[in-house]
């Protein structure tokens, strides 16, 4: 069985983490390789147009225009040109004014004077642009061309280099440059008057549109008497935008543009404060492929619930960084995200798609339960104990209440329900009414308990979306096969009781009934059967308080013999009696022998509800004690709820005269028979054991808890202590702790143990005590 269920594990995870691993990579692999760049700029062009804003206005152009070209007819410019032009500007109140000119060459001395002296009068911050270049084509050491040392002693240096990605765009700029251990702040820092780490770079804000930016032509400054921008307080940048001039890049949104624009928006950029800090490609791919993980490893969305949240992200995504670009917050890269999540979307669907076509002919149409082909296969290819049925009584019933929808509904949750008594926690819809399982390895001793957990679990009603329903079911089992199981649940139905097993199981057991009886009188000569001991806990002391004896056959040809199946035949064949005397005697020869190291320990036996009504059986058990060294309180004879509601005088007396020979009385299965805890009153009862069917439940079952709660405080308000049995969790025993049970039996204590294992395992005090605190 654990071939085919891994292949079912592995089809699940390819469902629900394959898509996902298969896109991180991708996405991983994306920011590795430095792909995606020419998308990641489209993307940003796109919300610089969404976010497209002014230029502020401190930063005010002078363009050597074509117009300046034609007018003055004379390239170079005199560099008398740029004094009276320092001039005009100081004259206007302009508090900077920045050159994207080179100066680094002599011109006419009498003109380079005028300039030099023109500067150094300037009462306005003057910047000279410097520049940063190969000291020749076959070298690789660089060189920076200063401004003529007449020029430059009064005025600030700035870097004007820009660097163009491997695209040819210039969409980034610098905080400056070094040369020969040099740091030169670039021309945009100083006109903003912003500083960085050199080191670094900073995206041009492409949203501030470069014709807002104001203008006026360098010509009409140096001819105008008037000036058509008011240029007081303002930081002017002059710079070349003729064609003919050739200091043109390609930018990402604008196209090509003159580079003192650049200089000019780059400016714009540090003043406006929207120089974000890039937090680069990753957080938007672990934040997309964490919220993607979270979500799959709920196992609770389906595959397109999934495929949509994904879009979700890639729409949440655009606005997030919308969002944080208009607030100035920083900037980040959605590329890999969305690269992550388009291929998650597309694997997702691929996988889902494939796998449902793969699938589909295991999978009932109705529920979306594995059906009949699902199990049948399971079944034929590994080894298995007992298969289940449940079969509903009033599906017609069912029909009429829900549509397709809600029944698939239903039959969900009726599965869900049903899971916890399933192998690997799977039930099959093989027949329209009726639902499959393999019986879990722990239950195989104990079928009628299987069924009783399976009825309580059942007897809250179901959801059907918003309609509920009460079911009434019939169960069935058999360990040959899924279709002599259907027969059972089908019989049981007929026959009005809760579970059948298959007719030729029994016919078989009837059929060697006399074989049986007799190898199984043998067994007990020959002290082949084994009593086994399952721990009981003191739950309010924290310590071990006994156990509950229990015998068990493994029979040299059939294997392990269920106890629902033999003892039903010696109680049929009114030969009980001998097995519970043999249990009896080897319960109380063990209970002697651990009273050398753990004096006081209780032990439970079972009786039979037919020796209950047996007055020679009653005195020969209670005869058996009195001769033994146990002191007769340590030993606890159990009957059946319903065992004394059969015949309530006589139990009453049986029990009476059981309980005053010192031997304590202890209800079994309580709940399960239907008495009421006023008519257990009148009974000569010591304990109360809850049935392990409210137990196993009550920490998903609301009604169970209250049902076990009210019990136990009930059976102490009459003086009755309290065993609560099927304790298979942690939390089920602190619950039970809290709510003041006296008693826990269960597999998460122990298992039923040999009397050597439980001598290994219990009887040193320290180590028992503590088996549960650790």
């Amino acid at each position: 069985m654990a071939t085919v269920f891994s292949s079912i594990r592995a089809t699940a995870f390819r469902l629900t983490f394959l898509p996902w691993l298969l896109a991180l990579f991708a996405g991983v692999g994306l920011v590795i390789a430095d792909v995606g760049n020419d998308v990641e700029q489209r993307l940003s062009n796109i919300r610089a147009n969404v976010l497209e804003k002014p230029a502020s206005g401190d930063v005010v152009l002078v363009e050597i225009d074509a117009e300046s070209l034609q007018k003055a007819n004379n390239w170079p410019f005199p560099r008398e040109y740029y004094a009276v032009a320092i001039e005009k500007l100081n004259a206007a109140g302009a508090a900077l004014i920045a050159f994207d000119i080179d100066f680094s060459s002599q011109s006419i001395s009498e003109q380079d004077q005028r300039l030099s002296d023109a500067i150094a009068k300037s009462d306005a911050t003057i910047i000279l642009a410097t520049f940063r270049q190969r000291a020749s084509t076959v070298r690789t050491d660089y060189v920076e061309s200063l401004p003529i040392p007449a020029l430059r002693k009064n005025a600030f240096l700035a870097s004007v280099n820009v660097q163009p990605d491997s695209r040819g765009q210039l969409n980034r700029y610098s905080y400056g440059t070094t040369t020969d251990d040099t740091t030169r702040p670039s021309m945009a820092s100083m006109i903003a008057e912003v500083s960085g780490n050199i080191d670094q770079s900073f995206s041009i804000d492409q949203s501030i549109d470069p014709d807002t930016i104001p203008r006026i032509g360098f010509v009409d400054l140096l001819n105008s008497g008037d000036l058509p921008v008011q240029l007081s307080g303002k930081k002017i940048l002059i710079g070349g935008t003729a064609i003919e001039l050739g200091d043109r890049y390609s930018t990402g949104r604008f196209g090509m543009i003159p580079g003192v624009v650049i200089q000019a928006v780059a400016s714009e950029t540090l003043i406006q404060g929207t120089n974000l800090q890039h937090l680069g490609k990753f957080p938007a791919l672990v934040l997309a492929a964490s919220i993607i993980f979270l979500c799959v490893a709920t196992k609770k969305l389906t595959s397109r619930r999934l495929i949509g949240i994904a879009f979700a992200l890639v729409i949440a995504l655009v606005f997030l960084l919308l969002l944080v670009e208009y607030l100035n917050w920083f900037t980040f890269s959605n590329v890999p995200a969305f690269f992550f999540l388009g291929v998650y979307m597309l694997s997702q669907k691929l996988l889902t798609t494939t796998t449902a076509l793969k699938n589909s002919q295991y999978v009932n149409e109705i529920s979306d339960l594995p059906n009949e082909a699902a199990l049948q296969k399971i079944l034929a290819t590994n080894e298995f104990g007992y298969i289940a049925t449940a079969r509903l009584a009033d599906f017609r019933e069912l029909l009429v209440l829900t549509n397709t929808a809600s029944r698939k509904d239903f039959f969900q949750n009726l599965a869900d329900r049903l899971s916890y008594l399933a192998q690997d926690e799977r039930v099959y819809h093989v027949d329209p009414d009726m639902v499959a399982w393999i019986v879990k390895t722990e239950y195989t001793l104990d079928i009628r308990g299987h069924f009783d957990t399976a009825s309580a679990l059942l007897q809250a009603p179901i959801m059907a979306h918003q309609t509920k329903i009460k079911i009434e079911t019939n169960f069935g089992i058999s360990s040959e096969s899924l279709d002599q199981s259907k027969i059972a649940s089908e019989h049981a139905l007929l026959s009005g009781i809760k579970w059948a097993w298959h007719d030729s199981e029994f016919d078989d057991a009837v059929g060697q009934k006399h074989n049986l009886l007799i190898e199984l009188d043998h067994a007990i000569e020959a002290g082949d059967l084994d009593v086994v001991y399952q721990p009981k806990w003191s739950l309010a002391e924290n310590v071990l308080e006994g156990a509950e004896a229990l015998v068990r056959w493994h029979h040299h040809e059939r294997g392990l013999i269920s106890p629902d199946i033999f003892i039903p035949l010696l109680e049929k064949a009114g030969r009980i009696d001998g097995l519970t005397c043999y249990v009896l005697q080897k319960t109380l020869d063990d209970v002697a022998k651990w009273g050398k190291r753990r004096p006081g320990l209780s032990c439970s036996v079972n009786i039979s509800a037919k020796l209950l009504a047996d007055r020679g059986f009653v005195n020969k058990a209670i005869s058996m004690v009195q001769n033994s060294s146990v002191d007769n309180g340590q030993i606890i004879f159990e009957v059946t709820e319903t065992a004394t509601l059969a015949n309530p005088e006589r139990s009453a007396l049986a029990l009476k005269l059981i309980q005053n020979s010192g031997i304590r009385v202890s209800i079994d299965d309580y709940g399960t028979g239907h008495s009421t805890m006023s008519y257990l009153q009148r009974l000569p009862v010591d304990e109360i054991k809850l049935d392990q069917s409210f137990v196993k439940t009550m920490i998903t079952n609301s009604a169970n808890r209250v049902m076990v709660l009210s019990t136990i405080k009930m059976a102490h308000a009459l003086g009755y202590k309290i065993v609560a049995e099927g304790i298979e969790d942690q939390p089920c025993l602190e619950l039970l702790t809290r709510y003041g049970c006296d008693y826990g039996q269960g597999w998460h204590i122990s298992k039923p143990l040999t009397s050597e294992q439980f001598e290994a395992d219990w009887l040193d005090r320290e180590v028992a005590d503590t088996r549960l605190s650790a």
